[in-house]
């Protein structure tokens, strides 16, 4: 992979990291989900990052301040 997707790569992981993150200190669940989980595991770099909670689609626009809602009746918010 080249060095500059490497490097898009890990920044895209560390801000799902926090992403994840800030939804468990608020006292929600919050895993990887998807595709990116298949991609980790086969050592390839995931295109996005899901993540599955419990928080509802209120919730998560309150937490962050920049979303947008995709498909907020379907629980999608993209952050």
């Amino acid at each position: 992979m080249h060095n500059a997707n490497v490097v898009i790569v890990k920044a895209m992981e560390e801000n799902a990291r926090a992403i994840a993150a800030k939804l468990r200190e608020q006292g929600h669940i919050a895993f990887f989900a998807g595709g990116c989980v298949r991609d980790m595991v086969r050592n390839l770099p995931p295109k996005d990052i899901d993540i599955a909670t419990d928080a509802r689609p209120g919730e998560v626009q309150k937490l962050f301040p920049r979303t947008y809602a995709v498909g907020a009746h379907f629980g999608v918010i993209v952050i």
